[in-house]
């Protein structure tokens, strides 16, 4: 741990070594309890994505703040995505949840239930993710 904790505070790489030790506690986490506290329900993704923090079952045909809160994570979640943040969960929201699930080995079901919420509020904190 010593080496880790040098590596972390030290450095030109201070920043990728803190974001790595937070990805391997966050990554333990899930392993340890799979209860793992969205970041004060994704802090409102450090301010990227602003539109609530309620995290409600939503699916096609759902509408309203909270669809535009997941359509702004997935923007910030995944790579080359850039989904209209009009608050409609309609065909383009739905493939594109679809392709997100998959991605990360989730039910692919086109449903924002709690499983992936969770993944979308720490990918779109994130980011970078490439399927």
């Amino acid at each position: 741990m010593k080496t880790l904790n040098a590596a972390v505070h030290s450095g030109p790489r201070s920043t990728v070594g803190r974001l790595l030790a937070l990805l391997i506690s966050v990554l333990a986490a899930l392993a340890v309890g799979g209860v793992l506290a969205t970041p004060a329900s994704a802090q409102l993704i450090s301010n990227k994505c602003t539109y609530t923090n309620s995290q409600p079952t939503l699916q096609r045909g759902s509408s309203g703040t909270a669809v535009r809160q997941v359509q702004c994570e997935l923007n910030y979640s995944m790579d080359n995505v850039e989904i209209a943040q009009d608050g409609s969960f309609g065909a383009t929201t739905d493939s594109t949840v679809r392709r997100f699930q998959r991605c990360l080995g989730l039910p692919v079901d086109g449903i924002v239930g709690p499983n992936t919420w969770r993944q979308l509020n720490l990918w779109a904190w994130t980011g970078g993710l490439n399927c």
